[in-house]
């Protein structure tokens, strides 16, 4: 499974949070968050001091503002156990700005932060921030929710981007290393577990990968900021819970194909009219009928209750899943639904005529196969289809005539199916929003070796040609296939 990354269109921020001295209100009113930053004297001379850092004019007056800091908070740290919060406050702020101080780094020893204990000793700057915002909470509860949007700070932010532009780098090592100094900032943000997903992916880590694509999902939510990753975390999460559930067996497969089923489900809801539709409802079905919960038809009930809501891709497919189940009037519908909306949709004309043969409606069979043979006219079946109406048809009657008139258009169609010098069979069809592509099967039937300029014209649904593609193959010789794709 290829994974795309959509890193690059990420817009972060980061939050910027000064808390306020607020008294709580009496009356059962929930309290508010109230750090003192002027208790005791010394913290409110360090606040001056954090003023000078965050504006200062150099580097290294920036540097020298922080080491200051740190300094007088390792010093006698006794004196600020009465304001536990405030000192851990002021503590988080100078991590910050030494997390994102260049060429500082993650880990750096306490002698290049300014402190004079153990100045060889290297001292996480992501490990002591997380434990300053646990402190803080834990001495200020009602300070919980600030804290936790104090966390999504610029020290946050940098790791996030540098665990995301590993992530597109294919860095995996470090992208994970990034990725998870994020989340232990912060665990309200889905990025790291995207980044987490994609690594454990690439490592063929299915189940660890799963597991970090559902937290994409649930810490989402319902953020539109967030819709492109977790889109596309819903698609792989679907695709190898399938994939798990196709390689089970016994009640495990019934298990995780129940899973991959919901997941796949709700795909499909988020873009129900989307390019890719169809092929997440076939999905959807083959997982129904793993779970054993059914044939798989329940995933086109939508569909063929209100098929003008879907394009003839996703109406096809439906169709197809109707076929498989041998619900044949449902298929018919479908097909005719699709080929109401794109006249000129081939694999919806191809099964319609297929759907009508089925139900022994042999004149319906003559429109579509019309259609058909001129969207299509290399394919060895689009012209027996013909020939199959007319031996249903020659069946049919007790008309001496008319028995004769449709039986020579059998041998008429026939003969002209089995006078093609190539057969040509549609054996794959990927549509997207902006390109697509057709893949052909050709079979050499007549004697000598052939060669072909096989040309395919893309149709929009009026029919207009909207893009033409070409591709030589041969020599071929009798009996043999080749494979060729035009885009």
């Amino acid at each position: 499974m290829r994974v795309a990354f959509f890193a690059r269109t990420v817009v972060l921020a980061a939050v910027s949070f000064v808390p306020a001295v607020v008294v709580a209100q009496p009356g059962g009113v929930a309290p508010a968050c109230n750090i003192d930053p002027n208790s005791p004297k010394e913290l409110a001379v360090l606040s001056l001091t954090m003023q000078k850092a965050r504006t200062a004019s150099t580097p290294d007056s920036r540097k020298k503002a922080l080491g200051d800091i740190m300094k007088e908070l390792e010093t006698k740290p006794e004196r600020f156990s009465k304001n536990v919060a405030g000192y851990n406050y002021m503590l988080s702020q100078a991590l910050v700005l030494w997390a994102v101080e260049p060429g500082v780094g993650y880990t750096p020893t306490r002698a290049v932060l300014g402190m004079q204990t153990s100045p060889d000793q290297q001292y996480d700057l992501v490990a002591h921030l997380d434990s300053a915002y646990n402190l803080i909470t834990t001495a200020t509860p009602s300070c919980a929710g600030e804290v936790t949007a104090m966390r999504q700070n610029d020290a946050w932010l940098a790791v996030t981007r540098r665990a995301l532009d590993a992530s597109n780098a294919n860095q995996l090592d470090t992208a994970d290393l990034y990725a998870r100094r994020s989340l232990r900032l912060s665990k309200a943000s889905p990025y790291p577990h995207y980044v987490m997903a994609n690594v454990a992916n690439a490592r063929n880590q299915k189940t660890a990968a799963m597991g970090h694509w559902k937290m994409v999902i649930e810490t989402a939510g319902a953020d539109t900021s967030y819709r492109d990753i977790k889109n596309s975390s819903q698609y792989y999460l679907a695709m190898s819970q399938l994939e798990a559930a196709q390689g089970a067996k016994g009640d495990e497969q019934k298990t995780l194909g129940k899973e991959a089923a919901a997941s796949l489900k709700t795909l499909f809801s988020i873009q129900p009219d989307g390019a890719d539709a169809g092929n997440v409802m076939g999905s959807w079905a083959d997982a129904i009928k793993l779970s054993g919960e059914g044939d798989g038809s329940g995933a086109y009930a939508d569909v063929l209750a209100k098929p003008t809501g879907f394009n003839d891709f996703t109406l096809t497919m439906a169709g197809v899943i109707a076929a498989r189940a041998n619900k044949t009037d449902d298929a018919m519908k479908l097909f005719e639904a699709a080929t109401a909306k794109n006249p000129n949709s081939r694999d919806a004309l191809n099964n319609l005529a297929s759907a009508y043969y089925g139900k022994d409606q042999f004149l319906k069979m003559f429109g579509p196969t019309s259609k058909l043979v001129v969207i299509d006219p290399n394919n060895y079946d689009a012209w027996m289809f013909y020939a199959y109406a007319a031996q249903g048809l020659a069946k049919g009657t007790k008309v001496p005539a008319e028995k004769k008139a449709w039986t020579d258009t059998l041998v008429k169609y026939q003969t002209k199916a089995d006078a093609l010098p190539v057969k040509a069979q549609v054996s794959g069809f990927q549509h997207g929003a902006a390109n697509a592509s057709l893949s052909l099967t050709l079979e050499q039937v007549a004697a000598a070796e052939g060669k072909y300029a096989v040309t395919v014209e893309f149709l929009d649904a009026s029919g207009a040609v909207v893009a033409t593609g070409t591709e030589n193959v041969g020599p071929i010789k009798k009996g043999e296939t080749k494979q060729v794709t035009v885009k």
